[in-house]
């Protein structure tokens, strides 16, 4: 079931700007997990509110006060880039699906996060557009490509980047070319979120001032679903269990039936 919604107009303004941000971060699976969704989303709060020591299983919301704006981060399961979204465990999939509707009444805006050192080849659009479709919307008008990188990095590293991946072209062709990066090493430099917030404001505007307004009746649908799988999966494991244990007093038996 992909998520449906719709784009209201909806955004409360004060000094020319949101007075609240609700931001969803989405993208594919890296093994080196202080680059990706997480260590950005703690980056753009200010506060290690993600756990970047794990693979983010479920979707989470946290929320801050940032430069006097009420910003809401959801962060996502993520993909394996080169995989169909079929390879992609289906708890998985509604997880995603479901993060919209963890910041209601929905997202402003959709955070693409690619590290600047990732290599992504051609088998990534294929499967960015299949994940992309668990929303059900024109996702790609509504997001930004989030580049990141843990060690130093000057913008023209990014731009060289760019200029020699065909990929990462046409994955930010698909977003209007906006792009944002984030140096993750310099925590102190808060211009860099400043900025984003700016390109944010202006990516609102541009689409009218709308949100993503989600139909709460999925999300409890969504919820529904998880919880269904959770327990098939958990009576599945609980039957393996029992297997091994009748399996092993079985052998402990027979041994000592043979002593």
């Amino acid at each position: 079931m992909a998520v449906s919604f719709t784009f209201k107009n909806n955004l409360k303004k004060k000094n020319n700007h949101s007075t609240e941000l609700r931001i969803v971060l989405i993208g594919g699976r890296f093994n080196d997990l202080l680059r990706g969704k997480s260590s950005a989303g703690n980056f753009i709060l200010g506060q290690n509110v993600f756990d970047t020591s794990r693979r983010t299983a479920q979707s989470e919301a946290r929320q801050q006060e940032v430069f006097s704006r009420r910003v809401t981060v959801v962060d996502t399961p993520g993909w394996w880039w080169r995989g169909p979204r079929e390879a992609t465990p289906k708890l998985d999939q509604i997880e995603i699906q479901n993060s919209v509707h963890l910041c209601p009444p929905g997202p402003h805006v959709f955070l693409l996060v690619i590290p600047v050192d990732s290599h992504l080849s051609q088998d990534v659009k294929s499967s960015l557009n299949e994940h992309l479709e668990l929303f059900n919307a024109d996702v790609f008008s509504h997001t930004i490509v989030l580049f990141t990188a843990v060690n130093p990095c000057s913008d023209e590293t990014v731009e060289s980047k760019i200029r020699r991946s065909p990929t990462l072209q046409w994955i930010l062709q698909q977003c209007g070319n906006r792009k944002h990066f984030l140096n993750l090493s310099n925590r102190e430099d808060r211009d860099q979120v400043k900025k984003l917030f700016e390109k944010i404001e202006t990516l609102i505007a541009i689409n009218g001032f709308r949100h993503c307004s989600v139909d709460r009746r999925q999300g409890e649908a969504l919820r529904k679903e998880m919880r269904d799988l959770t327990e098939r999966a958990s009576k599945r494991f609980d039957q393996v269990q029992k297997q091994r244990n009748n399996r092993s007093y079985r052998l402990k038996v027979g041994y000592n039936f043979c002593d």
